[in-house]
């Protein structure tokens, strides 16, 4: 890929309107993950820039690439239907298909689709009547926009991973035995390409240009399925707006399967950014991100206000305090370390399922885990609500409990470490109870199917996971673990029941509880257990005031933003 000039980019957007009906300025934003009240961007900017744009006598569209109704509380509060009303109150014009829409369950997804004001399109999502028949699309593959006298095709895509980031039984039909809806994939991306070609095709009879308005991303885990893996395999468009690895890469060219240059963009994440495509005379002659201008549009902010006051009524009450950060990001930058090695928000979480499981719940856990795909954000210093913990952990998924032996345990970590040290993973796993080591020297050869779902350990029998323990509770040391003695681990009933992120090594495992308690309000019990120093009112966050600091020798540090050194990253050559 070779990057456009930024600055340059940015700057064409101020030029003026050229001659010519079909000039058309796409503005577009990808996983902005319920980003209501503290987006860099908000959607009423995004309203504004749209109708000043349009007041100019430019034609203009507005096009998201996923992952919008859900990450944050606003986004939980009512399921995502406040987010579409702000989003179809901006003026959104069409959306594909994020993983994360499915969050709140099929039903949810269809509702949402239904009250959105602004069209939804996905080229490979599929609906089936019985096991085996064909798959028949469930919205239309491709979406025809037009602003003045400019027709713009947008196809929609989403990740066929969706299917194992999202809970996979969102996909089964009631009796659980068969997949109710699938995406179109093939082992090796083939079939996805031929449905993108298709619809391609089809949308171009209809429009003056086509582009491919997709869920996929770049991150090396999704080899197959990426933007450039679509791209490299199809033609007969001229851009693909790119959604679900949270990048920000403006303007790309990406050769097609016939040799010539494809505009791939993708907007960051959570509304830190506006981009736009401005296409001319059957090509994209302009990309970049807008610079925000300081207007807002008045109704829209009124809807996001109403939306966080709303949230704060319900979630605001303060229950804790924390003397600093318990970082999940780097600080100070977009690097999400509980995806990638231990991280403070990472330890927090995991001792909040592991203390709930046996302190609350009394079922004797031997450990816990949490994927780091379900922390999602940092703990603020200062006051501690429901809101902030909810903004941590936003899926509201339910804590659950598992008996698995000591080889599933060696696999799980082993899968969720397949790209530390290279890049993120939503299936990292943070811990509590446990400790082990990542060789980074040794390139993972975990073997997975074509949704990414895990089939077996390296198959060159080489682990890039070493020297894994368990704590001894009575003892208050840690021991190996033991491939062949039977554990008690809770977590995130996605990862461990569900095999949500692709942890099917699990699905032999006996459920002991299924639905112990919601995430977040784990959190909750947690931070309430937390002792007080002189002068709180409520219970401090710090390392030495948890009630897990009893233990001997169990280490808490939850001020590091690499967390309490349970997880090593090392290279060994």
């Amino acid at each position: 890929m070779t990057m456009t000039n930024r600055t340059l980019a940015m700057l064409a957007m101020a030029a003026p309107l050229l001659a010519g009906a079909t000039r058309v300025t796409v503005l577009h934003t990808n996983d902005t993950h319920a980003h209501v009240d503290d987006a860099v961007v908000a959607f009423s900017t995004i309203a504004a820039e749209k109708a000043r744009i349009k007041a100019s006598g430019e034609n203009v569209i507005l096009a998201d690439a996923g992952d919008y109704v859900q990450g944050t509380a606003l986004g939980g509060y009512d399921s995502g239907k406040s987010v579409i009303d702000i989003m179809g109150a901006a003026g959104y014009d069409v959306a594909t298909l994020g993983n994360h829409e499915f969050d709140y369950g099929i039903a949810a997804m269809f509702s949402n689709v239904g009250r959105a004001k602004f069209r939804t399109t996905s080229c490979n999502f599929v609906s089936r009547k019985s096991a085996d028949a064909a798959g028949a699309l469930v919205f239309p593959p491709y979406v025809v926009v037009t602003s003045g006298t400019a027709r713009v095709a947008f196809v929609g895509v989403t990740t066929p991973t969706t299917l194992v980031s999202a809970k996979p039984s969102t996909f089964l039909d009631p009796t659980g035995k068969w997949r109710a809806y699938d995406f179109i994939a093939g082992e090796h991306g083939e079939e996805l390409y031929a449905a993108v070609q298709k619809a391609v095709n089809e949308a171009a009879a209809h429009a003056d240009y086509t582009v491919v308005l997709g869920h996929m991303g770049i991150s090396p885990e999704c080899a197959g399925f990426r933007s450039i893996d679509v791209i490299e395999h199809t033609t007969n468009f001229v851009a693909f707006i790119d959604g679900h690895s949270h990048s920000e890469y403006t303007g790309s060219r990406v050769r097609n399967a016939a040799g010539k240059d494809v505009i791939l963009t993708q907007s960051g994440s959570y509304l830190g950014v506006l981009g736009f495509l401005t296409f001319e005379d059957g090509r994209c002659v302009a990309a970049g991100t807008v610079f925000s201008r300081g207007e807002q549009d008045d109704k829209v902010v009124r809807l996001e206000k109403d939306l966080a006051a709303a949230v704060e009524r319900q979630l605001g009450v303060c229950i804790a305090s924390a003397p600093s950060a318990i970082c999940s990001y780097v600080p100070g930058t977009t690097t999400r370390l509980a995806r990638s090695e231990g991280c403070g928000a990472g330890d927090f979480a995991a001792d909040a399922s592991w203390w709930y499981a046996n302190e609350k719940a009394g079922l004797n856990c031997d450990f816990a885990c949490m994927n780091g795909g379900n922390v999602r954000a940092d703990i603020p210093a200062g006051k501690v609500t429901l809101k902030t913990l909810r903004t941590v952990q936003p899926f509201a998924g339910d804590i659950g409990v598992v008996e698995a032996n000591g080889r599933q345990v060696l696999e799980a970590l082993e899968f969720g470490a397949q790209v530390s040290g290279e890049g993120e993973f939503g299936g990292f796993l943070q811990v509590a109870g446990l400790k082990y080591s990542i060789d980074t020297s040794v390139k993972s050869s975990v073997r997975t199917d074509a949704t990414g779902a895990w089939v077996s350990g390296p198959s060159n029998g080489v682990y890039r996971v070493k020297d894994v323990r368990v704590y001894d509770r009575k003892a208050g040391v840690f021991v190996p673990l033991d491939p062949n003695a039977v554990y008690r681990m809770a977590g995130n009933a996605f990862t461990l029941v569900e095999g949500g992120d692709g942890f099917a090594m699990f699905r032999s495992a006996k459920v002991v509880e299924n639905a112990m308690v919601v995430d977040y309000m784990a959190l909750a019990d947690y931070a309430k257990a937390f002792g007080k120093a002189a002068g709180d009112e409520v219970p401090r966050l710090a390392s030495a005031l948890s009630p897990l600091a009893r233990l001997a020798n169990y280490p808490i540090s939850y001020e590091k933003p690499r967390g309490s050194g349970r997880i090593s990253l090392s290279d060994r050559r």
